[in-house]
């Protein structure tokens, strides 16, 4: 009977000690002849276990990493803007303008790592600037025999225009 009874009570405190996230004993270290519950020391948390990382406490902004946009240019509003035509791998669909109002800054998407891609004027009328982005075509291989991830990447796409946007809508199309 007294068997059981110290059984069950080095159980009770074993599961105290873990439900606490401590642990009765350290690997390496001696076996104690005391009384787990008399030798607990309180324990410091540390914010963040070694070897991981800590999210960030912010959301970035701005245009994905890798696609930067001059500090200069203006993005335009949502409603100067229409690019539902766009393949839904389109996540980033805003459109920025310089100061002068004659070069515009896309993302588009190119078909591999080391491909880009090109964004051409294909109609400027008093109310619309439609907007072509398509992918260059790159040689097996990359440029200089260098290897080439085949994933979607995206790209930042300046288009020029010949006089400023003013309040025309930009419509972006691949293609």
């Amino acid at each position: 009977m007294k068997t059981s009874l110290f059984t069950a009570g080095a159980a009770l405190a074993l599961l105290a000690l873990t439900a606490c996230g401590q642990q009765p004993e350290q690997a390496g270290a001696a076996p104690s002849s005391t009384p787990a519950s008399t030798t607990a020391q309180p324990t410091t948390t540390p914010s963040a276990t070694p070897g991981t990382s800590v999210p960030p406490t912010t959301a970035p902004t701005g245009a994905p990493t890798g696609t930067a946009v001059p500090p200069d240019f203006k993005e335009l509003p949502p409603g100067q803007v229409e690019s539902k035509s766009l393949p839904e791998e389109y996540t980033e669909r805003r459109v920025w303008a310089s100061p002068d109002g004659k070069t515009l800054q896309l993302i588009g998407l190119a078909r591999d790592s080391c491909g880009g891609v090109e964004g051409e004027v294909l109609e400027f009328s008093a109310s619309t600037v439609r907007i072509g982005l398509r992918p260059m075509a790159q040689p097996q291989g990359g440029p200089e025999s260098q290897a080439c991830a085949m994933v979607i990447t995206p790209r930042p796409v300046v288009v020029p225009l010949r006089e400023a946007l003013g309040n025309r809508t930009v419509v972006v199309i691949e293609g």
